[in-house]
């Protein structure tokens, strides 16, 4: 307050050398969601009046700045930090709902995907340019976690009216930001240009969101040099500067605990020679408690006590506000004349609630056929009236493709229409993949992946997948994707497996090597619905069949039968929100297979039907129910031992195929030629991320309808424990089953592949 007093003496001795009041500057720095505070902050100066003559900003500071400087109150800034889900705006994933089958598929095996090949370009920003090509395999690897898809078109859709290259200086309050040139080494102010790249730009912390590349420069997150940008503020024209300054001064107890944690501690290595001196040049001064919070704490209650702490923070400094604003209002009346306002532009156009009209539509990065393919029938057309979820679900339509690094987009004007301008930035065409899964059966599993122009939009597609684990998978596939929905492909396939199987007491234990060849056309580019249908040819190697039963069941356990050539056809359903820890929505499949009479020997046609069902029944926030029903049925006499009903464990297909996961115990019991199960899973969500299950299921088993209830069904029971891990699932069950009378215990962490 001191400087203020001065300040005040001055212009008092002044004043008639004076036009206008002193100007307010307010300053916010950076810290991740440790920023939300500043939101409570700029309530407290709403309550009081304080007038904002500028704002400048680093990362999360630049962020909640920009958009008070275009308008949106500290209220609005409030509901709309709480409302957002920032695991999803924080990542470059696309709702599982809106990803195609195959994308699905990858996403739910692969902890870790490195994109190849030609074709890549550095990320984001009206100003995008080519990544030089490099021969170097380790430029394949992404220059960091995230590269900002999801945030950058949410800074999009809160910002239409100022997306435009524009004077920062004309918005409803000035407004500046920082970010640092990795190439220049020098600190970047932005008080012009593209407001969206500007504080994507400011926020790009190192190794978690990938740089943003404008002209020659290489951006990161002005944290790097100027993580408190008192100095911008000043020279933009404040004479008095309110700075935001998240964490107690007198102590340093930094959390660290995620990448962004360490790039911001590691960052500020260089700073605290020039923190010291803003600190020293502000005159009020907010410290919101931060403690126990870390750069991505953006949980729901955390962004809550965070905003919370800064509006107490800032009630904490009232007297001194009130003192600064007493001032202000005397210092008005000493003006020679009303103060000149600058023109500035209206606020901007939220497309979160609001619609507008399209004008002009055009598109950055697509080659004609590309075009034709993809907006040939989009709604996204001159005249088009649409709202910011129409906008959209377009672009995750076209990012879904994953044939583009990138799919932002612009709403440039300042009045309806607006013009739309669409940026897809290729991405690279291949990719390997890699998934890890340890648990208490198979010990440890790897999954290895690569996918030759998996991620292109048509065309020919190779993958080979291999699992390495006891029972080891590995799988070549060669695809055509057409520039419909269809494609066509064929796979060699062999797993490797090595089985105990119990038949009412009795074990059995069989092993095999299993050569198939696959030939078929299935549906490529829907979301939610996946079709196949074709042929397949299976061969069967046994090595051993060793058994205590002279029969297991009514099935035929001549070893000799090892030729199997089949048709089938399958779909299904997936319109589940996430697979492993879902919330809503449910999943339906089932298919027919039918088994020739082999041209390799004298064997009876067979053919196997199944069916499954699934659905989540949400019972408030944290508690939800799992219904699954599955049923499959065989039809045919002397039915090879290998093609029989299978049930066990948590994992479905670990040994077979058609194995069937089923509560109460571990490994493979063989049941009747038809199978029915209903399971019920009941799951309570503690804290985030962890979760408790208590599950049932019921199996029942016959040859013939007239036998339904002539065996005593399977009951099985499960108390668990999952963490929803980076890497997969992290679970521990103890089960039971009236089928073997023991309790058995499961643990494993990972995905399921």
């Amino acid at each position: 307050m001191k400087r203020i007093l001065s300040l005040a003496l001055l212009f008092f001795l002044l004043s008639p050398a004076f036009a206008q009041r002193p100007k307010v500057g307010v300053v916010l720095c950076g810290g991740g969601a440790k920023g939300a505070a500043h939101v409570g902050v700029l309530k407290v100066l709403e309550e009081n009046n304080i007038p904002i003559d500028y704002i400048a900003g680093t990362s999360m500071g630049a962020i909640v700045g920009g958009l008070y400087a275009i308008g949106y109150s500290a209220a609005e800034l409030d509901s709309l930090i709480m409302a957002q889900d920032w695991n999803f705006v924080m990542s470059d994933r696309i709702p599982r709902g809106s990803r195609s089958f195959q994308r699905k598929r990858q996403q739910d095996e692969y902890i870790l995907r490195i994109p190849f090949g030609a074709g890549d370009y550095s990320r984001l920003g009206a100003g995008i340019q080519q990544r030089p090509e490099s021969g170097s395999f380790l430029s394949n690897i992404p220059l960091a976690m995230v590269d900002g898809q999801n945030i950058y078109n949410l800074f999009t859709k809160l910002s239409v009216g100022y997306q435009d290259s524009l004077d920062f200086n004309r918005m409803p309050i000035p407004f500046a930001c920082v970010a640092v040139d990795v190439i220049g080494k020098k600190e970047v102010v932005f008080h012009s240009g593209n407001f969206v790249d500007a504080i994507r730009s400011s926020m790009a912390i190192p190794g978690y969101f990938s740089p943003v590349r404008i002209n020659d420069m290489v951006l990161i997150d002005g944290g790097a040099l100027n993580n408190y940008p008192v100095n911008v503020a000043r020279a933009m024209g404040a004479d008095i500067i309110i700075g935001v300054k998240l964490g107690e001064l007198d102590t340093k107890e930094p959390v660290i605990e995620n990448i962004g944690d360490l790039a911001l501690e590691v960052m500020d290595l260089y700073m605290d020679t020039k923190l010291a001196g803003s600190i020293a040049d502000t005159d009020i001064i907010i410290t919101p408690s931060t403690k126990g919070y870390n750069t991505l704490s953006f949980d729901t209650e955390s962004l809550r006590n965070l905003i919370d702490n800064g509006e107490k923070a800032a009630r904490d400094k009232q007297e001194d506000l009130l003192k600064m604003k007493d001032f202000l209002d005397r210092s008005q009346e000493q003006f020679i004349g009303p103060m000149k306002q600058p023109e500035r532009y209206r606020k901007a156009v939220r497309l979160d609630r609001d619609s507008i009209t399209l004008g002009a539509v055009t598109f950055n990065g697509l080659n004609t056929k590309d075009y034709n393919l993809l907006l040939s029938k989009s709604i996204l057309k001159p005249g088009a009236r649409i709202s910011g979820q129409q906008l959209e679900d377009e672009v995750t339509r076209f990012y879904n493709t994953a044939a583009f690094q990138s799919v932002t987009y612009l709403l440039r004007g300042q009045t309806d229409p607006y013009d739309l301008e669409l940026n897809f930035v290729a991405g690279r065409p291949s990719d390997l993949g890699l998934g890890v899964r340890f648990d208490s059966e198979e010990v440890a599993a790897i999954l290895l992946g690569i996918h030759i122009n998996d991620n292109t939009l048509y065309g020919s597609k190779f993958s080979l997948k291999a699992k390495l684990a006891y029972n080891m998978q590995a799988e070549f596939k060669y695809s055509y994707a057409f520039k419909s929905l269809a494609q066509f492909y064929t796979s060699y396939a062999y797993r490797s497996s090595n089985l105990n199987i119990l038949n009412r007491g009795m074990v059995s234990n069989m092993g095999f090597g299993n050569h198939s060849v696959t030939a078929a056309f299935s549906t490529s580019k829907l979301r939610n619905i996946d079709i196949h249908m074709g042929a397949r040819f299976d061969i069967f190697d046994y090595r051993r069949l060793l058994t205590e039963a002279e029969d297991i069941s009514s099935y035929d356990t001549d070893l000799k039968r090892n030729k199997f050539l089949s048709a089938f056809i399958n779909a299904e359903v997936d319109h589940r929100d996430e697979k492993y820890f879902p919330t809503r929505g449910y999943d339906v499949s089932g298919g027919f297979r039918f088994y020739f009479n082999s041209p390799f020997g004298d064997y009876n046609n067979f053919s196997v039907a199944n069916f499954h069902f699934g659905t989540v029944i949400p019972a408030g926030n944290r508690l939800a129910f799992l219904l699954g029903i599955d049923n499959r049925t065989i039809l045919g006499k002397k039915v090879p031992l290998i093609y029989g009903n299978y049930m066990g464990g948590l994992l479905a297909g670990r040994y077979l195929d058609h194995q069937i996961p089923f509560f109460g115990f571990n490994y493979t019991h063989v049941f009747q030629n038809v199978l029915t199960i209903a399971t019920l899973d009941s799951r309570y969500r503690i804290l985030d991320n962890h979760y408790v299950f208590a599950s049932v299921g019921y199996a029942q088993d016959f040859d013939k309808v007239s036998e339904f209830f002539k065996d005593k069904p399977v009951i099985g029971a499960r108390l668990g424990y999952s963490y929803n891990s980076v890497i997969g699932p992290l679970s521990a069950n103890l089960q039971w089953s009236n089928y073997t009378g023991g309790l058995s215990a499961y643990v494993s962490i990972g995905y399921a592949f």
